[in-house]
C-alpha cells in the first residue's frame, strides 16, 4: 500500500476551509478524518454534491448510515466497543496497541511522533530513533496490521523521515490548517513522499 497521506480538522472549518477540501484531495490528499462533533448541518456537509467524489476519501467519528463515509474510533469508544465489531480507523498513543487492533481497523494514528503544532506542550513519550525500533520489532512479529499513520508536528520538512521510518502514512492537523494556503501545503507535502 502506497505512503498514505490524511488531514484532520480542527473542531470546526470555515467556510472558505470547506470550499477548498476538493482541491485537496486533488493536490494528493489521500484521506481526510473530519474532526467534529454530529450535526445535523455537519452531515449536510458530507453529503452535499461538492463531495460526492471523495465520500469514500472521508473519515467521522459517528456513523452516516448509507454514506460512503468512514467511521472513526476515538481511543475511550474503540476501548468500549464490543469484541466483533470494527472501525475504519482510531487513535492510540502507545505504540505496543498497534498489534491489539488487527481485524479492528484498518488505520491507526499513532501520537504523537513529533511535539504537536496544534496542541502546544504535546510531546512525544520516545524519540524518533525508538519509535522506528518498536515500528520494525511489531512487524517482525505480526501479520496483517492495519496502517500505522504517524500524527503530531509533522511538516514539509520532516513527512520523508515518518516515511523513512516505517509508518503506513503521516497525518497533519496544524500544517494544513495554520497555513493560509492548505492546497499548497498538500502538493509539498506529497512532493516530499516517494
Amino acid at each position: 500500500m502506497p505512503f498514505q497521506l490524511v488531514g484532520i480538522t480542527p473542531s470546526s472549518l470555515s467556510d472558505e476551509q470547506w470550499t477548498c477540501l476538493p482541491e485537496i484531495f486533488q493536490a494528493g490528499l489521500s484521506l481526510l478524518y473530519v474532526r467534529q462533533a454530529e450535526s445535523p448541518e455537519l452531515k449536510q456537509r458530507l453529503t452535499s454534491d461538492v463531495l460526492a467524489p471523495y465520500r469514500d476519501q472521508i473519515i467521522v467519528p459517528f456513523e452516516v448510515p448509507r454514506t460512503a463515509l468512514r467511521l472513526h474510533w476515538k481511543e475511550a469508544v474503540r476501548l468500549q466497543a464490543p469484541p466483533n465489531s470494527q472501525a475504519f480507523s482510531t487513535s492510540i498513543h502507545d505504540i505496543s496497541d498497534w498489534p491489539l487492533l488487527r481485524e479492528k481497523v484498518k488505520l491507526a494514528f499513532y501520537s504523537p511522533v513529533f511535539p504537536s503544532i496544534s496542541k502546544p506542550g504535546h510531546r512525544p513519550s520516545q524519540p524518533l530513533t525508538e519509535q522506528i525500533i518498536a515500528i520494525q520489532h511489531i512487524r517482525r512479529h505480526f501479520n496483517a496490521l492495519p496502517a500505522l499513520i504517524g500524527l503530531g508536528g509533522i511538516r514539509v520538512d520532516n513527512v520523508r523521515q515518518v516515511q523513512d521510518a516505517g509508518f503506513g502514512g503521516a497525518a497533519v492537523l496544524g500544517t494544513l490548517w495554520e497555513n493560509h494556503d492548505p492546497v499548497d501545503v498538500v502538493h509539498k507535502l506529497s512532493q516530499q513522499i516517494i
